[in-house]
C-alpha cells in the first residue's frame, strides 16, 4: 500500500487555503486539487466532502447556496485557524514542492522558517545571524526605507 500523500490534519489545512483564496464548489475543490497535487495525489468526493463537512462542523468554512451549488468560503475563525497554522502550511508547501498562498512577506518567512529550520544546530550561529542581517538590509531596500543600520547611526 503506498503511503498517503497528505499527512495527519494536512488535507483540512489545504482545503482552508484553497477556499482562504478563492471561494469554491466541491467539484471545483477536486479539480484544484488534481491540478496542484496530479497525479501524485486524485481527490476524491470520498475525502473532500467529509473534510469539508468537518471544517462546517468547526465553523471554519461556510457553505452558501449559488444556483444549484453550494460555494464554501472560509469564516473569519477559519482565517484565524490559517495563519495560526502557517507554519505547518509552509512546512507542507516545502514538502509537496506546492505554493498555496499567495506571495505575502508573511507566507514567504514562513516558508523561509520551514526550509532553515531543520538545520538548527547545525550552523553557526552567529554565521547565520549576519546573513539574516544581510537579507534584512536588502528587503528593507526593497520598500524604499531606511535599514535599521542606516537609523542607527543617523539617530547619534
Amino acid at each position: 500500500m503506498p503511503p498517503r500523500f497528505f499527512r495527519h490534519g494536512e488535507l483540512p489545512l489545504v482545503l482552508l487555503a484553497l477556499l482562504s483564496a478563492s471561494p469554491r464548489h466541491g467539484y471545483e475543490v477536486m479539480a484544484e486539487l488534481n491540478r496542484l497535487f496530479g497525479p501524485r495525489y486524485r481527490a476524491s468526493p470520498g475525502s473532500i466532502y467529509p473534510a469539508i463537512e468537518a471544517l462546517q462542523g468547526e465553523g471554519l468554512i461556510e457553505g452558501r447556496q449559488v444556483a444549484d451549488k453550494v460555494v464554501y468560503a472560509t469564516t473569519a475563525t477559519g482565517e484565524q485557524a490559517l495563519r495560526d497554522r502557517a507554519e505547518m502550511l509552509a512546512a507542507l508547501e516545502l514538502r509537496v514542492g506546492v505554493r498555496l498562498r499567495g506571495e505575502s512577506l508573511e507566507a514567504l518567512l514562513s516558508r523561509f522558517k520551514a526550509r532553515l529550520s531543520p538545520l538548527s544546530g547545525r550552523v553557526d550561529p552567529h554565521a547565520a545571524a549576519a546573513v539574516l542581517d544581510r537579507a534584512a538590509v536588502e528587503i528593507e531596500q526593497l520598500a524604499n526605507i531606511p535599514t535599521t543600520t542606516s537609523r542607527r547611526h543617523h539617530a547619534g
